[in-house]
C-alpha cells in the first residue's frame, strides 16, 4: 500500500468511527455511563455586558466554562457568541469604541484586571474559522510562538514542533516536509496545522470560532475528532452554527439570541429537555 493509500485509508477509518459514533448519540444507542462529576471550572464570566459605541451587543452573561471539556456556543448570525469568544482572551481590545463591563476569570484572576494581555493569549490560544497559516515552513509556523516565547534551542523547538504536529492529528502527513511551506497544505491541514501551532505555546483553553465552516466534510470529520481528543489535555470553547456538530462534540451548549445567554445545559439536556421555548424554537428551526 502506498503513502497516498494509506492516508485514505486512515482518514477513511476516522470517518467511520465518528459517523458510527454520531449515529449512535443520535439514535439514544450509546452505553450508559454513570454521571461523572463535574470539573473544575477554568474560565468564569459574570455579569457582561459589551458595547460597541452605543450598541449593546452581550446583555448580563454569566457562564461557567468547565476544564477539559468541550463548551460549544450556538444561536443565530449576530446573536453574540463570537463576540463573548473573543472576549475571553481579549481580542476586542482591538476593536474600535468597544466597551466592556462585568469580569471575567482565569483560574479565578480577573484577566481585564492587571493582567498581562500577552500572557492571556498564551493561556487561552484561538483558532480562526478559515485557516491561516503563517506564510512560511510548516517547522516554523508551529515553532513561532515559541520563539516568541523565548525558546531558541533548535532540539527544543524539533521536540515541540513533533509534540505539537501529533497533538493536531498532523505529523504524520507532513513529517517529511517540514521545510514546505504552510501554505501549500490543503484546506483541512492548514486548519490542523492552526491548531498545532495554537497548542505550540501550551495554552490552558483553547478557542475555536466555526473552525470547520470552511472544510469539506471529510476534514470537519477529522476536526472534530481532534478536538474530542484535544479536550484530554485542553479546554475547548467552540462556536459553531452547526446544531449537529455542537451535539456530537460537545460536553455543555451555550444558546444565545440578540445577545443574551439564553440556556446553557450539559449537551443531552438541551437538546432533548430545553427549559426555555426560545431555546426549543431554535432548535426545531422556527427561526435562525
Amino acid at each position: 500500500m502506498n503513502e497516498m493509500d494509506q492516508e485514505r485509508s486512515a482518514t477513511a477509518d476516522v470517518m467511520a468511527q465518528a459517523l458510527e459514533e454520531a449515529h449512535k448519540r443520535e439514535m439514544g444507542t450509546m452505553p450508559s455511563q454513570a454521571p461523572k462529576p463535574e470539573n473544575p471550572i477554568r474560565m468564569s464570566v459574570e455579569h457582561l455586558d459589551l458595547y460597541y459605541g452605543d450598541h449593546q451587543a452581550l446583555k448580563d452573561v454569566s457562564i461557567d466554562i468547565r476544564d477539559r471539556e468541550i463548551t460549544s456556543f450556538i444561536g443565530p448570525s449576530g446573536c453574540g457568541k463570537s463576540t463573548l469568544l473573543r472576549c475571553l482572551n481579549r481580542m476586542n481590545d482591538m476593536v474600535k469604541d468597544c466597551r466592556i463591563e462585568g469580569k471575567i476569570t482565569l483560574d479565578g484572576d480577573d484577566i481585564y484586571q492587571d493582567y498581562n494581555v500577552t500572557r492571556l493569549r498564551q493561556q487561552v490560544g484561538m483558532v480562526f474559522q478559515r485557516p491561516n497559516p503563517f506564510p512560511m515552513s510548516i517547522f516554523d509556523n508551529v515553532a513561532y510562538g515559541p520563539r516568541g516565547l523565548g525558546i531558541k534551542n533548535h532540539a527544543e523547538l524539533e521536540e515541540i514542533v513533533e509534540e505539537s504536529l501529533t497533538g493536531a492529528g498532523l505529523w504524520d502527513e507532513v513529517k517529511d516536509k517540514l521545510k514546505q511551506s504552510g501554505l501549500g497544505l490543503s484546506g483541512g491541514q492548514q486548519q490542523r496545522l492552526c491548531i498545532a501551532r495554537a497548542i505550540a505555546v501550551k495554552p490552558q483553553v483553547l478557542l475555536m470560532d466555526e473552525p470547520t465552516s470552511a472544510l469539506d466534510p471529510i476534514s470537519t470529520v477529522m476536526v472534530e475528532q481532534l478536538a474530542m481528543e484535544l479536550k484530554k489535555d485542553y479546554t475547548l470553547v467552540v462556536v459553531t452554527h452547526n446544531m449537529q456538530q455542537a451535539s456530537r462534540i460537545s460536553d455543555s451548549v451555550a444558546f444565545f439570541l440578540l445577545g443574551e445567554l439564553v440556556e446553557h445545559a450539559p449537551t443531552e439536556e438541551l437538546f432533548s429537555a430545553p427549559k426555555d421555548s426560545r431555546t426549543s424554537d431554535y432548535l426545531t428551526g422556527r427561526f435562525g
